[in-house]
């Protein structure tokens, strides 16, 4: 029993932990008036901190059960990780949409508009809007579920490497 509740406490206090940092990383962009920019380091941040905040609490459930660890144990804690960050991001960004910034999504759909006549200069203004028409019951679900499916995919991977590597049943 101690085991699986050292198994949660682990799950909510690191998954917590990659979702506040997250939380701040996109607290400072929105600051800086950069929000609706992706780029390649903002990523790189993003997939070290989940590395770093996976595979740390399975290092510590091992050191804990007496350098026991199943691959479960260490899907649980990569997944669960994954879930609780995915969860707290989606409510700051339902809050951030609704409250912070109300014109968020209108501001995404303005920039993938722009980008999309980037790169086909032929689009019509008539293409443009009618793509963004359709985009704009769109944007915040399509946020959401990449959320989740990302923090899943990826809490999944890392989960089932450091599994296989510090596997000791």
């Amino acid at each position: 029993m101690e085991n699986k509740q050292s198994l949660k406490s682990l799950i909510l206090l690191y998954g917590t932990i990659l979702a506040v940092i997250t939380i701040l990383i996109s607290v400072v962009k929105y600051v800086l008036g950069n929000h609706l920019e992706r780029n390649a380091w903002e990523s790189m941040i993003g997939i070290a901190l989940m590395i770093i905040l996976i595979v740390q609490p399975i290092r510590l459930l091992k050191k804990g059960n007496n350098g026991l660890l199943s691959i479960s144990q260490a899907l649980k804690i990569g997944l669960g990780v994954a879930v609780i960050s995915g969860i707290l991001s989606i409510f700051y960004f339902v809050l951030f949409a609704n409250f912070i910034e109300p014109n968020f999504a209108n501001d995404v759909l303005d920039a993938q508009m722009s980008e999309a006549l980037k790169q086909n200069p032929n689009l019509s203004t008539a293409e443009l809007e009618k793509g963004k028409e359709l985009g704009k019951g769109l944007v915040m679900p399509m946020l959401y579920g990449g959320i989740i499916i990302v923090n899943l995919f990826l809490g999944f991977i890392i989960s089932l490497i450091t599994g296989l590597a510090l596997k000791k049943e």
